[in-house]
């Protein structure tokens, strides 16, 4: 197959070279997620985009330099042969025919079968890449038959084809979203290299505070120890994980955890000389000056319905985030402030899916909750799409090099 590619990949290394930046189409953009995303990865420069929501269109718009770009509200309505060159086409393609949550009618369902449509713009454009995104129901879906039908069409169009469930919970968000992310390729040298993402947290185990088995206290940003069946008990090979915050002092270690309820000095934070930031339960002298703070425990999340679980993470966010009492378990969360649950908020959602606070800002200042709802809960985890999009820079840089 790759030798029958030979001069299509000839032609797309090209155009590469030729475009100095790695050039993508953004279909089926809502909010944006794709491009946030692949702008914090850097070295990509998006031409268009495509979507139907209006209200999605207009936060993409508000958050991002259209101008000049090539936009089509409706992907079945793209004429290939008007639009601009790419080397890589971005998808999150609906996922209501394929998810749990819904009848998961798949192809019989008309948003199911806009799969065809990528595959249509895959064929007539011939982008080096492209990276697709939908829920994990895609794989076992008719028996697998759907999931099937998809990877065999891309692979009869001539691309190297992987796919990796990933959860946003790896990737810096506290939220547990899966979602199956499928990369294609023209180029065999990019195989195996873009999506492994064996273990998202590769840390070494780390022991903060020695002592026995059982008393010593380990960095909770490492790998765990290794649970064991009777692993109970002061003899048990486990440990205790220090939950804390991490505060700058001249020592030999180099800071000193803080913990709920202690105080720290705020004054003159950059510099390295200073000591005893840290207050163990007890504040530092007070001052004229307002440098003293205090560290305070975070809200956690409870589950919105009538056995919640209380949790450290999130449920997976969707498009109905506002509404209230589930019926089902582990269907939705709130947070826990003070013995209270309150439901999330939309700036909340939104950071859950990766955005910053200053382009929140921006989309909080034109849209309503319940929009904000929506499109937070249909969007991709921007920190998932940078973490692929620097892989696939880097593997895109090593094919051109070589």
């Amino acid at each position: 197959m790759w030798e029958k590619n030979h001069a299509a990949c000839f032609f797309i290394q090209q155009r590469r070279l030729i475009a100095a930046t790695i050039r993508f189409f953004d279909l089926f953009s809502g909010i944006g997620g794709f491009r946030e995303g692949l702008r914090r990865a850097g070295g990509f420069t998006c031409v268009g985009h495509c979507e139907v929501d209006a209200y999605a269109d207009k936060n993409y718009r508000l958050l991002f330099d259209t101008e000049g770009e090539w936009f089509c509200n409706d992907a079945r309505t793209i004429e290939t042969e008007r639009m601009p060159d790419f080397d890589l086409l971005c998808a999150g393609f609906p996922c209501q025919a394929f998810s749990i949550a819904g009848k998961r009618e798949g192809f019989a369902d008309a948003r199911g079968t806009l799969f065809f449509e990528i595959a249509r713009l895959v064929a007539d454009k011939r982008p080096a890449y492209f990276i697709l995104e939908n829920v994990p129901g895609l794989l076992s879906h008719d028996k697998g038959r759907t999931f099937h039908t998809i990877l065999s069409t891309l692979s009869e169009l001539g691309y190297g084809v992987e796919w990796k469930v990933l959860n946003s919970k790896d990737f810096g968000v506290p939220q547990s979203r899966r979602r199956v992310y499928i990369v294609g390729y023209f180029d065999e040298r990019c195989r195996g290299k873009i999506l492994p993402f064996t273990g998202a947290n590769e840390t070494p185990l780390t022991c903060i505070l020695d002592g026995p088995q059982g008393s010593r206290v380990y960095d909770p940003s490492g790998v765990s120890c290794t649970l064991t069946s009777g692993a109970g008990g002061v003899g048990g090979k486990t440990g205790l994980y220090q939950v804390g915050f991490p505060v700058k002092e001249a020592t030999r270690k180099g800071y000193k955890m803080a913990y709920p309820g202690d105080s720290i000095d705020l004054a003159y934070s950059q510099m390295n000389t200073r000591r005893g930031r840290v207050g163990h339960k007890i504040a530092h002298t007070l001052t004229t000056d307002a440098t003293q703070g205090t560290l305070i425990e975070s809200p956690r999340f409870v589950d919105m319905n009538e056995d919640p679980e209380i949790t450290e993470i999130a449920r997976c966010l969707t498009a109905k985030q506002n509404g209230g009492i589930r019926k089902h378990k582990r269907e939705a969360s709130g947070v826990l402030v003070g013995g209270r649950i309150r439901r999330l908020t939309p700036r909340e959602c939104l950071r859950l899916q990766g955005w910053a606070d200053d382009r929140i800002d921006k989309i909080l200042a034109i849209q309503s909750d319940s929009q904000v709802y929506k499109q937070a809960g249909n969007g991709v985890t921007v920190n998932v799409v940078e973490a692929i999009g620097r892989r696939l820079a880097a593997v895109d840089a090593e094919v051109m090099q070589n």
